[in-house]
């Protein structure tokens, strides 16, 4: 297999997400996410895109005064924050149930008051090959949200990468 590379990219992400009412069984609070797309151009013909690296930082805070800070954990307000890179192959999984084929990337975070930063360096060359479209998708959610704010989430990140022929 001829493969062209390695390369690589920094790119960040940015986002004030508060999410909406999750009336699902087992939840609660605000929930809500995004995705952005990240085109790999200019693609040698006949080559596709691996993904060998991904290596940064995810962070989030509330975006202003977090009410009722300072009583106990039970009573406090919380969020929790996800970040993720997918491939645009369909979600779910042919395997593994409930699973995501298509997640190379997944971390989390709880956020309260202070900000969080979650440092990262994964290998994902095993699962990094993207689909014909040669696109990444970077997933930011938040979820269980009762600080009733936006959160703030960025993630800062370095994509090392390599095109390999198709054949």
């Amino acid at each position: 297999m001829a493969v062209l590379g390695p390369f690589s990219a920094a790119t960040n992400f940015s986002l004030d997400l508060e999410g909406s009412p999750d009336t699902r069984p087992g939840t609660w609070g605000d929930a809500g996410s995004a995705t952005d797309t990240i085109q790999f151009e200019n693609v040698p013909a006949g080559n596709s895109v691996r993904i060998l690296r991904v290596y940064g930082d995810f962070i989030a805070w509330p975006k202003g005064f977090v009410p009722n800070y300072g009583v106990g954990p039970a009573e406090g307000n919380y969020a929790a924050v996800s970040w993720g890179l997918l491939t645009t192959a369909p979600g779910g999984s042919q395997r593994v149930n409930p699973a995501a084929d298509n997640a190379m990337v997944w971390i989390q975070q709880a956020v309260r008051v202070d900000p969080v930063r979650a440092p990262f360096d994964f290998d994902t060359s095993a699962g990094g090959l993207l689909q014909p479209d040669n696109k990444l998708q970077s997933q930011m959610a938040v979820f269980l949200n009762t600080i009733g704010l936006p959160i703030h989430m960025e993630a800062t990140f370095v994509i090392v990468y390599q095109y390999e022929s198709a054949g």
